[in-house]
This record gives structure tokens, C-alpha cells and sequence, in this order.
């Protein structure tokens, strides 16, 4: 071999390695944005809530961005509401702890997944009209069943030590199933209907619950403030539209160094960052800013 063959082949090496690091160093700052890509925000508090990001948990607080990925437990007393860039909103009761599996709102090109699991706890859903597109895809999820709905309202509860799953219809259908079949044997819970799946079991057959009773699963899961989706105060940013400094949403997390503009997937994400929600209401809210009803929802 010929001293200039060699030192060909080790400039191409050198080259090679070069490449080599820029590519794995580019591929971590994709995945770094996507999972900073901010697809909420906490519009209320009450009692103990906290956000679990990186392996470590800090208190939310109103105005603290929620991001893909992100897990939301709450203590005992300890609720949370959470406004996300799709107009859908989550209220979460006492001792809950879910995580935000998959969140991609993509107007652009008609894309909208919604995947929460929940792992313990009670969580009140009222589900945006994006959601009725047809293919769409809004699931709550727990150990022992898959709830999937298109615009609608419903309560999921789960209960770790025995296992059961309750969902109870509010407003709309809701879709139940058992994640031993999750295509089939599933049933459609409708307002004031309930139904159960408990491991290793299908849903049971949905029942009308007595208004007693249905009030008793609403207890703990009103939106704070009065028990109307209106009774955020009037000076709240979330219905004023008014400025909130960045450095004053949450102290709690250090800022990324990019925030993802795309959904995970790679497809340009057309909406605003979810923090922006402080700035201009999302549209359910802003419905109700206008007059334009009372949604029903109380917890």
C-alpha cells in the first residue's frame, strides 16, 4: 500500500467519524425537542399537584407548561386543572397519578391522538370537537381498560388496590373495552350510565346511575372556582388573553434549549406552544368568554 492510499483512507476514516458524531448529535436534539414539546397548561390549582419531568417532581402551579411525556399526580387534598393546545380539558381529583403518553395535535394535516394512561386515581375528561374526526384518537387509559370517545365528557376512575376501572358517562359516548380484547366485547357508556372492567374481566353492561348516586361521582372533580367550566375569575390570563412573563410561569423546571415547533413524528406542528394558551384562550374557553353557554361541566 502506497503512502498516499493510506493517507487517503484515513482522511476518509476521519471523515466517516466526523459524520458519524454530527448524526447522533443532531438525532439527540430532535429528540430532545420532541420531548419538550409543550401540549398544556395548568389553569388551576388546588391543594397539593405536582408534575413529573426527567425523573423528578416539582409543584404545578398556574401558568407551568405541561409537556409530551409529562406525568400529573395530585395528594390528598389535591386538584389540577390542565388546558391542552387540542381545547381539551382534564380536571384531576384527590390521589390521582396518570402520564401524557402520546399528544399529537397536528391541524395541518388532520392528525389528532390523545393517549393518557392512568395508573391510579379519578380524572374528569371534557374532550375537544377536533376529536370527531374520523380518525382521530382521544384513550384514557388504565391496567384493565381502554376508554376511547370523540367530543364528549366522562369520568374515569381507577382504583390500583382492587383493580377496577369505573367510567361514567357525562355528556356524548364513550367507548369501553377490556385490554383483553380490545376490538371486540367493548360497550358504549351514555350520560349518567356507568360501567366497570375489572382485571382479567370485559366491560360490564352499562346502567343508569340514580341522580343520587351520579352526583356522588361528580363530588371532587367540579372545575374550582363555583363548579362551572366559567368560573375560572375573570382576571385569569387564561380568559383575559393577558401577558404572563415566561420567567414567571413555573420556576419549578429548568427552560429547554428548543422547544419542539413539530409533533413526535416529525410533522410540523401548526398551533401555537401550549404555554401560548396564557396569551389566547383556547377555544372551548373562549367560547364560554363569549357567552356562549354553559358546557355542564361540574366535577
Amino acid at each position: 500500500m502506497t503512502r498516499a492510499t493510506a493517507s487517503g483512507k484515513q482522511r476518509r476514516a476521519t471523515l466517516l467519524g466526523v459524520l458519524g458524531v454530527f448524526t447522533v448529535h443532531a438525532l439527540l436534539l430532535v429528540s430532545r425537542a420532541a420531548w419538550a414539546q409543550e401540549v398544556g397548561t395548568v389553569a388551576e390549582v388546588e391543594g397539593t399537584a405536582e408534575i413529573g419531568r426527567g425523573g423528578r417532581w416539582s409543584p404545578a402551579s398556574v401558568g407551568t407548561a405541561v409537556q409530551f411525556k409529562d406525568a400529573l399526580r395530585t395528594g390528598h387534598p389535591g386538584r389540577v386543572r390542565v388546558v391542552f393546545q387540542d381545547d381539551t380539558v382534564l380536571n384531576i381529583g384527590d390521589d390521582s397519578h396518570l402520564v401524557l403518553d402520546e399528544q399529537v395535535f397536528d391541524p395541518a394535516q388532520g392528525t389528532y391522538r390523545s393517549v393518557i394512561h392512568m395508573i391510579k386515581g379519578r380524572v374528569r375528561a371534557l374532550v375537544s370537537e377536533y376529536y370527531k374526526q374520523p380518525h382521530a384518537r382521544y384513550h384514557i387509559d388504565t391496567p384493565t381498560a381502554v376508554s376511547g370517545v370523540r367530543g364528549t365528557e366522562f369520568i374515569v376512575s381507577y382504583d390500583a388496590a382492587t383493580e377496577v376501572t369505573e367510567v361514567v358517562g357525562i355528556t356524548g359516548r364513550v367507548e369501553v373495552t377490556s385490554p383483553l380484547d380490545p376490538t371486540h366485547h367493548g360497550v358504549f357508556v351514555t350520560a349518567q350510565e356507568i360501567t366497570s372492567v375489572a382485571r382479567g374481566k370485559f366491560a360490564t353492561p352499562p346502567t343508569r346511575l340514580s341522580d343520587t348516586i351520579f352526583r356522588q361521582y361528580l363530588k371532587g372533580l367540579e372545575f374550582i372556582g363555583g363548579g362551572h367550566a366559567e368560573s375560572l375569575s375573570a382576571a385569569s390570563p387564561l380568559l383575559t388573553g393577558s401577558a404572563i412573563p415566561r420567567s414567571d410561569r413555573s420556576a419549578a423546571f429548568e427552560p429547554p434549549a428548543a422547544v419542539a415547533g413539530a409533533a413526535p413524528g416529525g410533522r410540523p406542528n401548526a398551533s401555537h406552544d401550549a404555554s401560548d394558551l396564557l396569551h389566547q384562550p383556547p377555544g372551548i374557553v373562549r367560547a364560554l368568554q363569549n357567552g356562549n353557554g354553559d358546557l355542564g361541566v361540574r366535577f
